[in-house]
Parts: structure tokens; sequence; C-alpha cells
């Protein structure tokens, strides 16, 4: 397998509902595994990020949930989540407000 894409898809958020860029069907062509590193920043002390996909670019309605929350644990603490397999649009969303600081996403993806 070989590195396709590592990048930043949320900067500095904190707001419930907040989602990251989408990751879309050009990203995760031939994509084997995605991997999506969750950074709650210094002085957070609350808040979950849920990772999810849909069947469109852009959805308005509910996204499907992949996995569980990841809910904060501590400051300064990197979370992982990874899904294999395929996904036609993926994002992250806060589906609860980071209290006290702001929280970053990454992506990386192998093919």
């Amino acid at each position: 397998m070989r590195l396709r894409f590592f990048r930043k898809i949320m900067d500095a958020k904190s707001a419930l509902n907040a989602v990251s860029d989408e990751l879309k069907p050009t990203d995760l062509g031939s994509v084997n595994e995605l991997s999506l590193y969750i950074v709650f920043g210094a002085g957070t002390s609350a808040g979950a990020i849920q990772v999810e996909s849909a069947h469109l670019e852009g959805y308005t309605g509910t996204w499907a949930a992949e996995g569980s929350p990841v809910a904060w644990a501590a400051a300064n603490r990197v979370h992982k989540v990874s899904i294999a397999g395929e996904s036609y649009v993926t994002r992250a969303r806060i589906s609860t407000g980071i209290v006290g600081g702001t929280v970053d996403v990454y992506a990386v993806a192998n093919g």
C-alpha cells in the first residue's frame, strides 16, 4: 500500500454541528483504508466528534455514522478512527460542542 494523501480537513473548530471539509470521490477513489486523527487542543475539557459518510457530495440530510462519536478524554490528545473499505463521501462533525478550546481533524488514506 502507498500513501494517497495526508491533509487537515478541520481547523480549529468548536461549535456544535460544525463540519470538516468533505473527502469526496476524487479523494477516496482506490482508497483501501482511511484514518482520521482527531486532535483536541490545549484548554479543551469536553466535546465529541462523529465521523460520517453519505452517498452524495454536499448531502443536506442526516449522514450515516461511522462508529460511535469520539469523546474528549484529555486536552492535547489525539484519537484515531480508521475506516476500512470504500466510502463515497466522508466528513467529521462536532456532535458535542468543544469546551475551552478547539479541535483539528487530519485525514490520511492508503491505496
